[in-house]
């Protein structure tokens, strides 16, 4: 019996995707028998990610398991997941003729909402899309405090809707227990993970939640023993081996991270699994399992739109770093056009150019690719870009320009614990090691000073001076995540003394938003929306 009108079913935008074309009129024939006509088709990775960026937003889709050689419908799931192209509404249901996709799905670290069996009727897809509509308005209280950036509030309705809706328990403690998590409130996270053990107590999910309470804590050692238990009853869960690489990485075991990442790629090997294992062998200097996963990378995303520039230009800087400047500027020659409309890309692909040129003994072509990446990277800054520029000025000689350089990109967000590494390693890969101190650590020290400073001033009674400080000091670096959180939180005390000042919530709203996307899901972030929220809505009732 249809739990959810029939109207709504029929109203559902979608997109089947399936390389075959008797497939796709197959399904597209079933979801017109329920009444579903507002249909597009993808019989390629590349035509979905066009459809889903062409602007339509959609309620349903519907994807086969076995697109192509290069990108499987998991893959392709979570391409659009890490790029934030789907809507967090949108239903994916993957197809398969596979018995045992249940057990890649169950393993992956983006699941579709349903799994379906071939053959396909019209009945079976009406009672999947029944259920996940059912679930969705179940959770839609929750789902409306979380587009509003309102953790806490969703946390509450959580407690609501479980009353409400208790077959839907499981989903709910998940959300919880995740909301929690963010908001560092441990022990309640801790007590809904033991919750949902209590009613089954192989529920992997749960064992990990109490993991990453662990690692929040500070107990990496804790965490590490419940992660390797989950590894031992589940060899090819992939969440529990990121969090062995997480763990690891903080107790500054840079290798055991490496492997267990390596570990995962083995499991699921994706371009993004491949991309982790090769920025982390990169970091440890691991120069020759970087080459190895990059080329893996570009193998899987060749001549596809989930390519993307940042893996060729890691390659070509690998190859330059082991002495192999001419297939670095093969590679660099052959990148594919579209990247060619980036001045990031530009910048950083002439700045590779001029290492490279360098090292083939051709000081010309060096400075001339050096003089293009500045000229390119003037009013584009990026991490990467800024530090290829930066071993580039050192390649030719223009040690200043280098220090200068590397000083910037650690001003730029000197709580990046992966930029600060990459940063020494470019100075130790130029032999300037000795210039350390002064421009990595210095320049850390420096950020410190001007939140310590306008912190200083704000509780010297001097709240204008203090924000005026730190809207100077974002000036220089925008993007840097402490300054921003300092000069939100500093606004906010300001206004939470003094009354609501609008160019203060543009100002505040435009810090946490750059923070967003920054640092997507940080809980100090979610508190400051929910306080400016709040602060306006207050000031809105007393006028």
């Amino acid at each position: 019996m249809t739990l959810v009108p029939f109207s709504r079913i029929s109203s559902l935008r979608s997109l089947i995707i399936d390389d075959m074309p008797a497939m796709r009129q197959n399904i597209r024939m079933h979801l017109g028998q329920l009444g579903i006509t507002k249909v597009d088709q993808a019989g390629t990775p590349d035509e979905a990610i066009r459809a889903v960026q062409g602007g339509s937003t959609y309620d349903l889709i519907v994807c086969d398991y076995n697109l192509n050689k290069e990108t499987n419908g998991q893959q392709l799931l979570e391409f659009f997941r890490t790029q934030h192209m789907l809507s967090p509404t949108t239903m994916f249901i993957m197809v398969t003729a596979e018995s045992g996709y249940n057990l890649v799905a169950s393993a992956a670290e983006f699941q579709p909402d349903a799994y379906m069996l071939k053959p396909l009727t019209a009945s079976k897809l009406a009672d999947r899309i029944d259920r996940l509509l059912e679930k969705q308005n179940a959770l839609l209280p929750i789902n409306e405090k979380l587009k509003r950036k309102d953790q806490a509030g969703a946390i509450v309705e959580c407690d609501n809707v479980v009353k409400v809706a208790p077959k839907w328990i499981v989903d709910i403690l998940k959300i919880k227990g995740s909301l929690l998590v963010e908001l560092r409130r441990i022990e309640e996270a801790r007590a809904v993970y033991a919750q949902a053990l209590e009613m089954r107590d192989d529920q992997v999910w749960a064992k990990v939640g109490m993991a990453r309470c662990n690692i929040v804590a500070g107990q990496y050692d804790d965490a590490k023993v419940l992660v390797q238990a989950v590894l031992a009853q589940n060899s090819q869960y992939i969440e529990a081996y990121d969090l062995l690489a997480q763990i690891e990485d903080a107790q500054g075991n840079q290798q055991q991270a490496l492997d267990a990442l390596a570990r995962s790629s083995e499991i699921i090997p994706s371009a993004r699994r491949s991309r982790l294992v090769g920025d982390a062998a990169y970091r440890v200097g691991d120069l020759d399992q970087a080459k190895e996963a990059f080329d893996k990378v570009l193998k899987h995303t060749k001549g596809s739109l989930t390519a993307q520039p940042g893996d060729l230009l890691t390659l070509a800087q690998v190859h330059v770093d082991t002495g192999d400047g001419d297939a670095a500027l093969a590679l660099l020659a052959n990148a594919p056009k579209r990247y060619a409309e980036s001045k990031m890309f530009i910048s950083t692909q002439s700045a590779v150019a001029a290492q490279a040129y360098v090292q083939l003994g051709d000081m010309i072509s060096a400075e001339m690719a050096f003089e293009a990446a500045r000229n390119a990277a003037e009013g584009t800054p990026s991490e990467m870009g800024t530090l290829a520029l930066a071993k580039a000025a050192f390649s030719v000689g223009r040690d200043e320009e280098g220090a200068q350089l590397i000083s910037q990109a650690v001003k730029s967000d000197h709580e990046n614990k992966t930029l600060l590494t990459l940063a020494r390693k470019v100075l130790a890969d130029c032999g300037k090691e000795g210039m350390t101190d002064e421009l990595v650590d210095g320049a850390v020290k420096q950020c410190m000073g001007i939140i310590a400073e306008a912190n200083t001033l704000m509780r010297s009674a001097k709240p204008d001076e203090s924000l005026a400080k730190l809207e100077e000091a974002l000036h220089s670096m925008p993007e840097n995540t402490g300054v921003l959180m300092a000069a939100a939180q500093l606004h906010l005390l300001w206004m939470s003394q003094r009354g609501i000042n609008q160019d203060y919530v543009k100002r505040v709203n435009r810090y946490l938003n750059t923070l967003d996307r920054l640092i997507p899901g940080n809980d100090r972030v979610s508190k400051m929306h929910k306080f400016l929220r709040d602060a306006v809505a207050k000031a809105a009732q007393k006028s």
